[in-house]
């Protein structure tokens, strides 16, 4: 099994470029999806926050936006949870390859991927080169975009330089067509190896 990463900025398209992948029927593991999951589903994960974060659970279930708020206020607050959340993440990436260890190629989409100790699990590195004007423009479409999240969230991630030094591959995203294209020569490359 090859194990593959996409990183870029945030923004970049990388969710975009793993369902591309997906599109071509390889299993893909996106780390913000797993992140809402754990919200919804892990009741003793929310009971962790709500403890660190004073927050009233609903049902078993912390309310996303006061934690979105806290974070904004007191944005150093964001390493404890990066410390609570990041744990549980593993535990499903984990389940995620060994569910999959047959398949011949898989995609993660983890945006902390080369900040975090899971890049020891990839195989190969693909960096999203977006330009800042898209990145801008696709930022902006998400649905709860807050301008303050998003500039404490920018400060985890290494330089875009280094990203693209540490990378195998590097996707232009400009149209879907040409994005295909360059993630089937990738495909051939990496799983046919054809040229």
């Amino acid at each position: 099994m090859i194990v593959l990463g996409i990183v870029g900025k945030i923004g970049s398209g990388k969710t975009y470029i793993s369902n591309i992948f997906n599109h071509f029927g390889f299993k893909t593991f996106n780390a913000d999806n797993c992140v809402h999951r754990l919200y919804k589903k892990n009741i003793k994960l929310n009971f962790k926050i709500s403890k660190v974060f004073k927050l009233q659970l609903t049902k078993g279930r912390i309310n996303t936006q006061e934690l979105i708020n806290i974070i904004i206020k007191k944005n150093y607050l964001i390493k404890k949870l990066n410390n609570i959340v990041h744990p549980e993440v593993k535990k499903e990436l984990l389940i995620f390859l060994k569910k999959n260890k047959k398949e011949t190629l898989v995609i993660l989409d983890i945006p902390l991927l080369l900040e975090t100790n899971l890049k020891k699990y990839v195989n190969i590195i693909v960096f999203v080169d977006t330009s800042k004007k898209k990145i801008s423009f696709l930022v902006k479409k998400k649905k709860n975009f807050n301008l303050k999240l998003f500039k404490i969230l920018t400060t985890f991630h290494l330089n875009e330089n280094l990203k693209k030094e540490l990378s195998d591959f590097i996707i232009y995203n400009k149209s879907h067509k040409d994005n295909k294209k360059q993630i089937k020569k990738i495909i051939n490359k990496i799983v046919l190896d054809k040229e």
